[in-house]
């Protein structure tokens, strides 16, 4: 009786044993991962109130552009490498002489009211900043808009083809196709002149991914476009708070109001790593500053020489400058075109070596003589006045001139100040200027010797050789020989050194840590910190996943 008892006890645990290997294979065969799913509200605090929800309006403002370029879209886009993309329109092509662009657009193209877009559209806009009321100084936009578009003619083929023709070729064209397309269903009725005051500014119908459901004087709301083509995202909504700098929209964070910031400036930078929930994202911004020499100025004769601006170059430590006055806020610039677009030359700045920058002074006869700290070569002092809105920079790029013997008297003026009083008429010495960049690497509007005096070469630079490469630059279409062509000229850029490249800039923004999948690159502008919005999630799911 015992032994059977026993040999039955052995049976049920060999079952047992056998059960528990059946089930740990089926757990093996059957597991379960956490997946994204439709739905949360991610909430932002941007900085400013809407004044032109209107890609012809938006230029004055970053919360203007940012709800602009979520809502419209022109005919092409630029991608993180700086390059033209397909967009509203799915392909082009361009004539052999370099003047007739023509663009073949997407026919499944809805407006946010369900309206089909096509040419009329794009004609419609164009016509507008083609028109008077437009090129008037009472017209809130740029006024470059207005002198390129009067001089483009623009045709209708078909419902879904345009044709613009250029009176000569200009490479740059592509980009200025990136601008945003109105309803002309909905525009027509109004008066161009009568377009800033309009309704519609309020309430505005794009093409975009996102459309506008509900605006107060407190937010913006924006959920996904039914009509949009592309892959839906998870976000069920996306609401932008405003407040009237970025210390409020910081602090908006911290109180528990939103669940990011716009942009982090860096005096908060320390406390937004610090904290436990706000996940901080950097990226660099196309922009770039320099320190402009007034090459004709005759106080300072010695700043047109190639050598001693070689020499002053030499002297910095631009990491320094950027970890002490910037706090670390700062990409190290070698040339006048941002790394990572297509026609940036990898190179790089000469390691600070204020050493030989003062041997490169004294035997360019520039000594001090008087032991008072400064060089100087007959009657000239090696000094001039450094002019800049950023007093930290100033301070540092002075310090370390001093250190060889070259006097730079830091002098803070208001970037209006700057812009208006000293580069444009040529009332200056040195300057620190900064410069957001165009998407289109051309270097004509600021290096070209014709736009000395009138326009932005401030410098008065003059170099035949870099003025050969930039017409050429500007009237090929060709990427393979722009990119040539913009190679030599950095290389010359680099020589000559008409200003000192000194940093490019880098934006930060931060994102609630609950907020998954937030990726950055490279930004155009601060609206790029979206480009992968259709990504980003916040709620989730368990998904049972077989093999």
């Amino acid at each position: 009786m015992g032994r059977a008892i026993r040999w039955q006890a052995l049976i049920a645990l060999v079952g047992i044993i056998l059960l528990a290997s059946i089930l740990a294979s089926t757990a093996f065969d059957v597991s379960s991962v956490t997946v994204p799913v439709t739905g949360g509200v991610y909430t932002e605090a941007v900085v400013g109130f809407p004044r032109g929800i209107n890609p012809l309006l938006s230029y004055g403002s970053d919360l203007d552009r940012d709800l602009s370029g979520l809502l419209f879209q022109g005919l092409a886009a630029i991608d993180e490498r700086g390059e033209v993309v397909p967009a509203l329109a799915e392909s082009w092509e361009i004539s052999p002489d370099q003047r007739d662009y023509t663009f073949h657009l997407r026919e499944d193209v809805r407006w946010h009211d369900g309206a089909p877009f096509t040419a009329n559209d794009v004609l419609f806009t164009v016509g507008v900043m083609q028109s008077d009321a437009f090129a008037s100084a009472d017209f809130p936009a740029p006024g470059y808009l207005s002198d390129l578009w009067r001089s483009v003619s623009a045709e209708r083929i078909d419902d879904f083809t345009v044709r613009f023709r250029l009176q000569e070729p200009y490479s740059p064209f592509l980009y200025e196709n990136t601008i945003g397309i109105l309803p002309e269903h909905l525009w027509r009725s109004v008066p161009i002149e009568d377009m800033p005051r309009s309704i519609l500014n309020e309430q505005p119908v794009g093409t975009g991914p996102w459309q506008l459901t509900g605006m107060t004087a407190l937010s913006a709301r924006l959920e996904p476009s039914s009509f949009w083509q592309g892959p839906d995202p998870y976000l069920e909504a996306l609401e932008l708070r405003y407040y009237p700098d970025y210390p409020s929209a910081f602090a908006a964070f911290d109180a528990g109001e939103v669940d990011g910031v716009s942009r982090i400036l860096p005096g908060n930078l320390s406390t937004a790593h610090e904290s436990d929930e706000m996940a901080v994202f950097s990226a660099p911004l196309a922009g770039e500053t320099f320190v402009y020499f007034n090459l004709d100025n005759p106080n300072t004769p010695f700043l047109a020489d190639p050598e001693i601006r070689q020499a002053l170059w030499l002297a910095l430590d631009i990491p320094a400058t950027i970890d002490q006055a910037l706090q670390g806020q700062g990409i190290p610039a070698s040339g006048p075109v941002m790394p990572g677009t297509w026609a940036h030359v990898e190179s790089k700045k000469p390691v600070a070596d204020p050493k030989s920058a003062a041997r490169m002074l004294a035997d360019a006869g520039w000594i001090d003589e008087d032991g008072d700290g400064v060089r100087q070569q007959g009657e000239i002092t090696m000094s001039f006045i450094l002019l800049g809105d950023d007093e930290a920079v100033l301070n540092s790029l002075a310090e370390q001139w001093a250190r060889i013997g070259v006097w730079a008297k830091p002098q803070v003026v208001s970037l209006v100040s700057l812009a208006g009083d000293h580069l444009a008429t040529g009332n200056y010495e040195a300057a620190l200027v900064h410069w957001q960049l165009s998407a289109d690497p051309d270097p004509y509007p600021l290096w070209h010797s014709t736009q000395a005096g009138d326009g932005q070469n401030y410098s008065g630079w003059n170099h035949r050789r870099a003025d050969e490469i930039m017409e050429e630059g500007r009237s090929v279409s060709d990427p393979g020989r722009r990119m040539e062509l913009y190679a030599e000229f950095q290389e010359i850029f680099a020589e000559q050194l008409p200003a000192l490249p000194l940093y490019f800039d880098v934006y930060n923004f931060g994102v609630n840590s609950k907020v998954k999948d937030v990726q950055v690159g490279r930004l155009n502008s601060p609206l790029d910190r979206f480009h992968t919005l259709d990504q980003w999630y916040i709620v989730t799911e368990r998904k049972t996943v077989e093999p």
